[in-house]
């Protein structure tokens, strides 16, 4: 089970299926930089991104050989991030830009004084309304969180399986999902790195395409 949160602060609740292709969501975009060989004698920078690489592998290894000792996971409440950190819709945007970078996080759920969803604010949303430079903010309008985060959010529930969040997150392109509990209020966040988390380290969870 989703829920979905509107502009006019309705909470929807829909399956997987029944969640409009044209829900308006945040979108994220994935770069991917790749550096060009040009041959020639190693320097050291490129040994030790070679030994750092081996090093990344042998961890891998080693957590692939400890995680088949784990159980299966399902369900939300098993991969999710908690507490979440969280803010205001009234707070000023330079000053979540502040909290958003003290907390080293992407995606930040905005909540109401009763912890009820209003929206969600990423990286990207504060880029594109804050001129910053080198993780300042140089200068920027009034604007409040309300101004500048995506209104409309698709939620989880405590117990949806992990598997469907994957395909939604995929089918509406977005990075993180906040969990509900059973009193309506936010408890929990799932990103994408969680997702990919889970399945390094719990090789019987499967997906489908």
């Amino acid at each position: 089970m989703f829920h979905l949160f509107t502009l006019q602060g309705k909470r929807i609740d829909a399956q997987l299926e029944h969640i409009p292709k044209n829900f308006r969501v945040h979108h994220t975009k994935i770069n991917n930089t790749v550096e060009k060989f040009t041959g020639g004698e190693s320097s050291e920078s490129d040994i030790k991104k070679s030994e750092d690489n081996k090093y990344g592998v042998d961890v891998y290894k080693e957590a692939v050989k400890q995680d088949y000792e784990l159980t299966p996971v399902f369900h939300a409440s098993e991969i999710m991030s908690s507490p979440v950190i969280t803010i205001g819709p009234d707070i000023s945007a330079k000053d979540a830009w502040v909290k958003f970078m003290d907390n080293r996080v992407h995606h930040l759920p905005v909540v109401s004084a009763e912890g009820e969803i209003k929206g969600i604010v990423s990286d990207r949303d504060f880029l594109k309304n804050l001129n910053v430079y080198e993780g300042k903010v140089e200068s920027t309008k009034d604007a409040k969180v309300k101004d500048i985060m995506s209104s409309d959010v698709i939620a989880a529930s405590l117990l949806t399986d992990i598997r469907r969040i994957a395909k939604a997150m995929l089918d509406h392109h977005i990075g993180a999902m906040p969990v509900i509990g059973d009193e309506g209020t936010i408890t929990g966040i799932i990103t994408r790195s969680d997702i990919l988390y889970t399945i390094i380290h719990h090789p019987e969870l499967k997906f489908w395409a």
